[in-house]
């Protein structure tokens, strides 16, 4: 529990470095004892500090979202970056270009056989070849019927791997397959049932490619809420977890594991004070819109022993209301700071520039979100 008396400014984003470094550990842990690699997807944290401790403890690489995140992760060294969105601007070429130079082991998707033209234009003058795994949608077999990125069929993924296959400038590494929206399915039973419906998709993927000697050397894709119904299914050769490192209101709310509770605990706080008292059950911060994400069906989390069973709600761009239940014995006070946690890390963390790492409740460092934003 962080102490409320910390010294910090607000609104602030604020980190719990033990819970932190914890939650890296435990991830890394699963993945030895399950015989799986990971690749922890950077976009929750955007920070490369991070990216570092998770290298320091076992992952194989980094994921990023996008191309900003991948250029901030290879200038500050980071080895075995893979770009999960594609990129098809034409504006974005010289950008791209200088990636593939800068790091040797960076790799990046395509779901399309126009993209590989795009990357030909690319490669013709490069020293590196250009590594490309095939974005694969297992989204549109769910029952949400949810298509985003990714080859809609199996014959389109084998022609687009051949096509990869035989370019000279290009490596075929393998494919990839997430499922975003089987993420947050609460009940374990429910997430795996719908989890093996893409399972058994991604299997006749595997298959056919195998048939005509286009066997993917990776497999990555997963999540937070699914990685242990992925690793289970053995298609995998590598996961892509995010949200693990803070979890946060949505995800404490996931039974991540059949019969052992969730050992994912909350790193990830926004920093606010009371800055004005409606009454002995309502209580105003400085922390609103501007302060935590809103794309998610859950509200932020008062935190901390007194604020059980309080209630968060926005009131506008810069303030937040902390309702407090009657039994509470010992309500805030103004002026005194409290702890929100966010519902959704991602987004929250996007809204930020950096953020205060705490250590045994006193601010030991303070953390660039260098990877936030676009450019």
């Amino acid at each position: 529990m962080i102490n409320k008396n910390i010294k910090i400014h607000t609104p602030s984003l604020i980190i719990d470095k033990k819970c932190l470094l914890k939650n890296i550990k435990t991830m890394s842990k699963y993945s030895t004892a399950n015989n799986i690699n990971i690749r922890p997807h950077a976009k929750s944290h955007k920070i490369s500090n991070i990216a570092k401790l998770q290298l320091e403890n076992g992952a194989i690489g980094i994921c990023v979202a996008t191309l900003y995140e991948a250029e901030v992760m290879v200038k500050n060294k980071i080895k075995g970056v893979l770009l999960t969105t594609p990129i098809t601007n034409e504006h974005d070429k010289e950008r791209l270009k200088k990636l593939i130079v800068s790091s040797k082991s960076f790799m990046m998707i395509v779901d399309n056989s126009i993209s590989i033209k795009y990357l030909e234009s690319i490669s013709k003058n490069l020293k590196n070849n250009i590594n490309v795994l095939i974005d694969c949608d297992i989204m549109k077999i769910g029952s949400n019927k949810t298509s985003r990125t990714g080859v809609r069929s199996i014959k389109e993924i084998i022609n687009i791997a051949d096509q990869i296959n035989s370019h000279k400038k290009l490596n075929y590494i393998g494919i990839t397959a997430y499922a975003g929206d089987i993420q947050h399915i609460d009940n374990y039973i429910e997430r795996k049932i719908e989890t093996t419906i893409r399972h058994e998709y991604l299997n006749k993927i595997i298959t056919n490619l195998k048939k005509v000697n286009l066997s993917p050397k990776i497999i990555s894709g997963g999540g937070t809420g699914s990685h242990d119904i992925d690793a289970k299914s053995k298609l995998y050769t590598e996961l892509q977890p995010g949200s693990y490192i803070y979890s946060d209101a949505e995800y404490d709310k996931v039974s991540i594991y059949k019969t052992k509770p969730n050992p994912y605990k909350p790193g990830l706080f926004v920093a606010s004070s009371i800055i004005s008292i409606i009454d002995k059950n309502n209580l105003i911060i400085d922390a609103g819109l501007k302060a935590l994400s809103t794309g998610s069906k859950l509200l932020p989390v008062p935190s901390g022993e007194f604020l059980i069973g309080s209630k968060y709600s926005f009131m506008g761009d810069e303030h937040g209301k902390i309702t407090i239940p009657n039994n509470c014995k010992k309500p805030p006070k103004l002026g005194e700071i409290i702890f929100i946690q966010p519902s959704h890390c991602d987004p929250t963390v996007n809204l930020y520039n950096n953020c205060k790492v705490i250590t045994n409740n006193e601010i030991d460092d303070t953390w660039e979100i260098d990877a936030r934003g676009y450019l």
